[in-house]
């Protein structure tokens, strides 16, 4: 059934998703699914199982759902997707509302161990030789229905008197990998699960922490001097964080002569302070578009000999790769509308929206390598790659998928596809 080949000739016949199709029949190839088939829930299995319903939620992922109602026009007609795991036909999205409201705290401890199995076994990070860099934030969802579980007025950024949750993330940029994560309430403050996150991502890169290769990468909300001597003390890594205090930079500021900061960048400049106890203190100033100088403080214990105050500055500030992650989540991946209103069902989804966007990254590290969809944003590849449609021909050799060559994107996906430049997956033309 999952012996798929791809063409580029011209017929009609039954159509599929090329996009869905490819990804799922990838992570057939590599066993990604596999952990899933042993997913413990305590639900009666009358026409699809637990673990069905769960590769469904993640086809609606891959293919870019709005909601749970965009299954049954999305999905329902991906009749060779649910063929691929013995199922008929795609369950309809009440199935999986039913599969989010019957998920508790044993479930999440499930899928986070999910995840974390299946990110040893298929991260490119990982096996890296070369530095690593990984990025800790946090960022709001906003649920303000009175039946949102747990749902409590917070920050969220540039709403005011929201209520709704707190996600805290672990993400390397360069390998567009998610390497933890963590749900709470609205109110929660991100030092609440620090710990847990930097557990998790000293276990994951032992071999780069051990050779000096890992840099921890966080926001000011992690830059509590409680925090800095919990770092200072992990013998050989390397971190830079922004200061929590504002007020602090300012006042440090003050005794600074304007002739004594260096250039960093066209609205900004940096000062470094004398080296104390192994840290480094840099002063950044900001002219706001209103014509205000604000003032922050970087911290970190990277030496000078490899990166100077001005290159600092500039590696803290492609930061913004967690954040660019987080504003692809909400708006391709759909985190931002809330598929239930019980919290372990949104923390469940959560978690497989992690492990989909890893999927996908391995695969555009693999199948795309090499072809110009490889940096493609994900954005591309699930809006407009995902809507190109292959044409179904099943034969008792297998099935055959064609992919007619209308556009730019459905000749450059049809390539990648018909020529693959690895091992696993074997395509014919």
């Amino acid at each position: 059934m999952n012996n798929i080949t791809y063409s580029q000739d011209n017929c009609k016949e039954e159509t599929t998703s090329t996009w869905l199709i490819a990804i799922m029949q990838f992570g057939l190839k590599i066993n990604f699914f596999k952990p899933f088939e042993y997913f413990k829930l305590k639900m009666k299995k009358v026409k699809y199982s637990v673990y069905q319903k769960l590769i469904i939620t993640m086809m609606s992922i891959v293919i870019g759902c709005e909601t749970s109602k965009d299954i049954n026009e999305k999905l329902g007609v991906e009749k060779l997707a649910a063929n691929m795991f013995d199922m008929y036909n795609v369950p309809d999205q009440s199935q999986i509302n039913l599969l989010l409201t019957r998920m508790n705290s044993d479930s999440i401890s499930q899928l986070q161990d999910i995840h974390n199995q299946l990110f040893m076994e298929h991260s490119n990070s990982i096996y890296s030789t070369q530095r690593v860099v990984v990025d800790c934030d946090q960022t709001g969802l906003i649920a303000n229905g009175k039946t949102f579980e747990l749902a409590e007025k917070g920050y969220f950024a540039k709403k005011k008197n929201q209520r709704g949750y707190q996600l805290a993330d672990a993400f390397t940029g360069e390998y567009s990998e998610t390497v933890a994560m963590f749900l709470d309430s609205g109110s929660s403050h991100c030092n609440k699960h620090y710990d847990e996150l930097l557990s998790s991502i000293l276990f994951k890169y032992k071999d780069q922490l051990r050779n000096g290769n890992l840099i921890l990468r966080t926001d000011s909300g992690f830059g509590s001097a409680e925090n800095i001597e919990k770092l200072l003390s992990i013998p050989k890594l390397k971190f830079i964080t922004k200061g929590y205090s504002t007020v602090k930079a300012k006042n440090l500021a003050k005794d600074i002569p304007y002739q004594e900061y260096t250039q960093a960048d066209e609205a900004a400049w940096v000062y470094e302070l004398s080296a104390n106890d192994g840290l480094r203190y840099i002063i950044v100033q900001t002219l706001s578009k209103k014509g205000n100088l604000k003032y922050s403080l970087l911290i970190s214990n990277i030496s000078r000999h490899e990166m100077s105050s001005v290159e600092l500055f500039h590696f803290y500030n492609k930061r913004q790769t967690i954040e660019a992650f987080f504003k692809m989540a909400k708006n391709v991946y759909n985190i931002k509308k809330l598929r239930t209103s019980k919290f372990y069902g949104i923390y469940a989804f959560l978690w497989l929206v992690f492990i989909t966007h890893n999927l996908i990254s391995q695969f555009k590290s693999t199948v795309l390598y090499g072809t110009e969809l490889e940096n493609v944003g994900v954005r591309v590849l699930v809006k407009s790659i995902g809507n190109i449609k292959g044409f179904v021909k099943r034969t008792t050799e297998g099935i055959k998928v064609t992919i007619p060559p209308l556009t730019k994107l459905s000749n450059l996906i049809a390539n990648a596809l018909c020529t693959p430049k690895y091992e696993q997956l074997t395509f014919n033309i």
